[in-house]
This record gives C-alpha cells, structure tokens and sequence, in this order.
C-alpha cells in the first residue's frame, strides 16, 4: 500500500502485528531494511542499537530505522507483549523526527497509551479486513504516530513550567501587597482555574496556599531577626488583619507569632530580648 501526503512524504505500510513473548525471547542480531515501531503494551524488555542498550517497559516505544544493527530481548521475568509496525517511504526520517524519533533517540517515553494502543488495534484489524481501506490505515498510522509525538507534550509541559515560574516570580516580588489569586492570574494572562491547576501539577499545593506559605514562611524569618512589632510583620507580609494572621501563623507553625519569636530567642540566644 502506497501512499502520498501533502508533507511530501509517502507511506508504504508493509506489515503490523502482536506477540506475546515468552520469557528471554530474542530478535537478532540482525538488520531491517524498512523502519519499524515497537509499542510495548505490557511488561518489560532491552532493545540495543549501535552499542546503546534501552530498557524499556509498558507504556513505551522504540523504533528500528533501516539497515541499522538491532536486537531485543524480552524480560526473563515480565516478559513484554508488544505490538509493531512495519513502514518505509519517503520523506519518513523527517516525519518521525517531528515527533522526536530518529537513530539518535529512538526510545518514545511519553506515550499517550490509551489512543496508541486503540490506533494499533485499528491497523491490526485494517490489516487483517484486507478491504482496500488505504486511507482508513494510513490514517489510523498518522494517528497513532501522533500518540507517540513527544514534542508536544514536552512543549506543554515546558509551557506550564513558564507559567508557574512566572506566577512565584511575580508573588516574590508582590506578597507584601494586597495581591488576590486572580491578580497573580491576571498577571501570567491565564484563567484562575487554569493556573490552579499548574500549581497543584507542578508545585503540589494551591495558588492560594502556596502564597499563604510565603507570606507565613517570611513572617517567621521577621520574627526571628527583627523587633519589627507583631502588627508591623504582619503589615509587612501582606495580612491586613492581626487576628486572621495569628491564626494562619498558629495553623502553620504551631505556635502563636510572639511565642515562635520568644521560642526562637530563648533557644538561639538564651533570653527573650534580641541581642545588641
């Protein structure tokens, strides 16, 4: 099956399939003349090339470009089960480096493995139709080479990353003033719901929360090293009310604020008066 595609690639879909290995079967030493992708669905295996070994397990893929020196292995334990693709063409080398493969990195790890392995069920079955469906199976190709595109998941991911780094810089720089979590939202140019959810996935705690605990952790450097005033720290780290502060301050530390400050001088200095 021979197909052309606007990206000035052609597709010729030569095989596809699924074995359940059993424990330490092996394939090769030996050399491909067309490129192949390896969808581990299950358990785990080694796949060397050029001197590199790759242990891999479910929920990844590697592929074998053509006339490269390759062999795997299945795990003598948790033998793999794996699904593959047989594919040449031309214009292939750039199509799977826009999705993060080449000879250079040919191990796949962030995987959307729920619509690769319904893509690959999709091809198996094509195949086995035999029905004249060439764009159904190149279609269904395309799409499960997209479930392995690793880019876009590592742009999304560096993405969210700027954001959140965005978001601490401007809450270093403003806690002490009256900033609400929409205004820090406002700032990076996201919505509030969006925003809470990179912080729970990249820092683990709420928006909220995370600047509740700067707030709190200055808070406590204040009372530690000045004689700033129980009112004036609290002023100081963007509380504007004394008896709300105390009661984060107890939440969070234990202890009120003029007892951390009187812990802190008695075990640091032996008296309850900062040094002169």
């Amino acid at each position: 099956m021979l197909y052309s595609w606007p990206v000035h690639v052609s597709l010729e879909i030569h095989h596809c399939g699924s074995e359940h290995c059993l424990p330490g079967h092996s394939y090769g030493p030996a050399v491909r003349h067309h490129y192949l992708i390896h969808y581990v669905v299950s358990g785990k295996g080694v796949f060397c090339m050029e001197g590199n070994t790759y242990h891999l397990s479910a929920g990844q893929a590697f592929l074998i470009p053509p006339e490269k020196m390759i062999s795997y292995r299945s795990d003598e334990e948790d033998p793999w089960i794996y699904s593959w693709i047989g594919f040449s063409g031309e214009g292939c080398e750039g199509l799977l480096s826009n999705i993060g493969l080449s000879c250079e990195t040919p191990v796949c790890d962030s995987i959307n493995s729920r619509q690769a392995g319904i893509y690959m069920d999709a091809l198996q079955a094509g195949a086995e139709r035999k029905d004249g469906r060439e764009y159904a199976m190149l279609g269904n190709f395309l799409l499960f080479l997209s479930a392995l595109d690793t880019r876009s998941r590592e742009e999304e991911k560096e993405s969210l990353s700027n954001y959140a780094a965005k978001a601490t810089e401007y809450i270093a720089r403003n806690y002490a003033y009256d900033i609400s979590v929409d205004d820090v939202a406002h700032h990076v140019n996201i919505s509030r719901s969006h925003l809470f959810r990179i912080f729970k996935e990249q820092l683990g705690v709420s928006i909220q929360q995370y600047l509740v605990n700067i707030r709190i952790s200055t808070a406590a450097d204040m009372l530690s090293t000045t004689d700033y005033s129980i009112q004036e720290v609290c002023f100081s780290c963007g509380f504007k009310d004394c008896n709300y502060f105390s009661k984060v301050f107890i939440k969070q530390k234990g202890l009120s604020p003029t007892q951390y400050r009187n812990q802190y001088r008695i075990r640091h200095y032996g008296y309850n008066s900062q040094p002169g």
